[in-house]
Formats: C-alpha cells, sequence, structure tokens
C-alpha cells in the first residue's frame, strides 16, 4: 500500500515538475528540461530530421550546458542523440539494442520516474522491459510489463 501511494504521490509531482536531473554517468548533476519539439530550434529540427528520418517515440530535452537530446526509436532500437544549438550533432548512441521501447512503456517511466533519465533500456526474454538510470552514484533499474505497470524497482 505504502507502495502505491508513492507511485501516485511521484505521478502527480511529475504533472508539476517540468525541471529534472539527468542521470548521466558523466555528469550526474547536470540538469535538464524535457520540451516539446515545437521549441527545439529548427536548426536542431532540421539536422535531426535529415540524420533521423525514420525515428519514432522522440522525447527531446534541454540540457543546462545549451545543448539538446533527444532519445528516440529507429530501425527496432532505442536511440540517444545530442545536438547544440546550432544543430551541430555532437553524439549518437544506441541506448537499447533489443527493439524499440514502445510507447506505454515510455509513458508509465516517464509518469513514475519524471526526474530520472535512462541510460540503456533492456527487454527480457519474458517480455519485460527494464530501465536503467542514475540517481547520484545510486544505479537504479524498474523493471515495467509490456503493458507500462512496474513489475519491480531496484537500486544499489
Amino acid at each position: 500500500m505504502k507502495t502505491k501511494m508513492l507511485l501516485i504521490a511521484l505521478s502527480l509531482f511529475s504533472l508539476v515538475a517540468c525541471k529534472k536531473e539527468a542521470a548521466s554517468i558523466n555528469n550526474p548533476a547536470s540538469s535538464v528540461n524535457v520540451i516539446p519539439a515545437s521549441v527545439v530550434p529548427q536548426a536542431v529540427l532540421s539536422a535531426f530530421n535529415t540524420s533521423f528520418s525514420t525515428a519514432t517515440e522522440t522525447e527531446w530535452q534541454h540540457n543546462s550546458n545549451d545543448s539538446f537530446e533527444c532519445q528516440f526509436n529507429m530501425d527496432g532500437q532505442r536511440h540517444d542523440a545530442h545536438f547544440d544549438d546550432k544543430g551541430n550533432e555532437s553524439s549518437h548512441s544506441v541506448i537499447c539494442i533489443d527493439a524499440p521501447v514502445p510507447s506505454v512503456v515510455l509513458d508509465a517511466f516517464r509518469k513514475a520516474y519524471a526526474a530520472d533519465n535512462v541510460y540503456e533500456w533492456k527487454l527480457t526474454n519474458e517480455g519485460t522491459w527494464k530501465a536503467h538510470f542514475m540517481r547520484g552514484s545510486v544505479k537504479w533499474e524498474v523493471t515495467f510489463s509490456s503493458t507500462g505497470t512496474v513489475v519491480k524497482e531496484e537500486h544499489n
């Protein structure tokens, strides 16, 4: 019951909060804002669309160093790409090589863990999805069912 109340409280908080702490291994204290694509500079969107024209399930973030990050599904995988404010791509990596993360799972993660940023997604043999993220120096792993329900939460 306590877990359920905590999840409800976190969900309500996530509806109000727009700013979050980035879960970056390189810079765990950097600040990030989740933003709609409509406020991403045109140069960044153009560069992104040129490089990743078949991307779906995009999630844009504006970093405190004035760069932009987009996580998205493409070619059966989950990706992460970084751009400066002029549209120059600084990095691109695959963060899930198993399959694209379903939108219902992404939405459930964002509602329950709005202050966190996944650095790796994994699809298990059981059909569940594991999100790996950092909170400060603590590693978290949360398992979601294919319908977006939290199955297991671990941290160390």
